[in-house]
């Protein structure tokens, strides 16, 4: 919490970036997800972003656990398992870890489930024993599968994967699902991550709360018109969030409009951690205004108070379920808390000491 504003940070997923789970043939793509990394903090928020040593590793959830809730602000997390994205040999973030941090710090935690299988079949009992075996809180899906080293993308309206999916996401009660849009990752095809492929599931499956993940990183005006026109499609502000430190103009711009034009009460703050760290993204927005000259430039109006209550965090609340009145007096008590109140430490305090 950060002057009174509960915070929720809607993605969180630590990779498994150690060289055991590289894909050797994939090391452009590698090197290019490091850099992305660096990039999204500031000169002044250099000591954020972690060496290649630091980097490169199967990130523990204990570690991501202390930079969310001792060395940020953050209240309640929202985990992302993740498939192979290409560039790995295996998953990205397991579920089953997912699952085992959300039940040890279930006041604080939810977490998604994924499928990675091109197999419609698999795909729903991958997704079924997740369900049944680890009571995931919904579904993170990557727009591209990965099988012999040959990435295929998949349509979010296609009759043969999607639609027979989604219809067995909501057979099983799952009414949350984000896909990563917008934000290319090689080697998966590029046009995998374009948003055209959305208006028609949000209108046939308006019980769904469908998530664009890295919602603003691109195709901005189309997303401002499905969320004019869908009501169940929310922005997760993973990636767009860091413009705010490295591209001040293009995040006035992104989140401006879409406040103006929409409204607040659908965007939600992530970092993306361990791809950033929370704290500065918070601590940059606690009072954050868009300066008068881009206001007038963009055709923006103001941010309130409102809005940015509703940003950082209460519109997470409504969508993930966290009881606020109840779940805040436990985690006040918590070893997160108890630890936080003896003092902030650094960044990546977990792996640096």
């Amino acid at each position: 919490m950060i002057d009174g504003q509960i915070i929720v940070d809607a993605v969180v997923h630590p990779w498994d970036m150690s060289p055991e789970n590289q894909n050797p043939a994939a090391e452009a793509q590698i090197e290019a997800v490091y850099a992305s990394h660096k990039l999204s903090f500031d000169e002044a928020h250099a000591d954020y972003a972690l060496r290649p040593d630091e980097f490169f590793r199967d990130h523990s959830f204990d570690t991501i656990g202390r930079a969310e809730f001792v060395e940020s602000p953050v209240d309640f997390a929202v985990l992302h398992a993740l498939p192979n994205l290409g560039f790995g040999l295996g998953h990205i973030t397991l579920p089953e870890k997912c699952a085992a941090f959300r039940d040890a710090h279930p006041d604080r935690v939810k977490m998604y489930g994924t499928a990675g299988n091109p197999g419609v079949a698999s795909a729903k009992e991958e997704l079924r024993q997740q369900v049944e075996e680890l009571g995931i809180d919904g579904v993170k899906l990557y727009p591209a599968f990965f099988y012999g080293g040959v990435g295929k993308g998949w349509r979010m309206d296609g009759a043969d994967w999607a639609t027979p999916f989604f219809e067995y996401c909501q057979s099983l009660g799952i009414s949350r699902i984000a896909v990563h849009k917008a934000l290319w990752l090689a080697p998966a095809p590029k046009e995998a991550f374009e948003i055209d492929d959305m208006d028609s599931p949000l209108a046939r499956f308006p019980d769904i709360r469908f998530e664009m993940v890295h919602g603003g990183a691109a195709f901005l005006d189309e997303s401002i018109e499905l969320m004019k026109r869908h009501p169940n499609l929310y922005m997760t502000l993973e990636s767009t969030f860091s413009f705010l430190l490295t591209r001040p103009r293009v995040f006035a711009r992104v989140i401006g409009r879409m406040v103006t034009e929409v409204g607040s009460d659908r965007l939600l703050f992530a970092s993306g951690n361990n791809l950033t760290h929370p704290h500065p993204l918070i601590e940059a927005f606690r009072d954050y205004q868009f300066p008068p000259e881009w206001q007038e430039e963009f055709g923006i109006r103001a941010l309130t108070a409102e809005d940015r209550a509703n940003i950082l965090g209460r519109n997470g609340l409504g969508l993930y379920g966290f009881d606020a009145d109840a779940l805040l007096p436990r985690i006040a008590e918590d070893v997160f808390a108890r630890t936080r109140a003896e003092g902030i430490p650094q960044p990546w305090s977990a792996i640096r000491g």
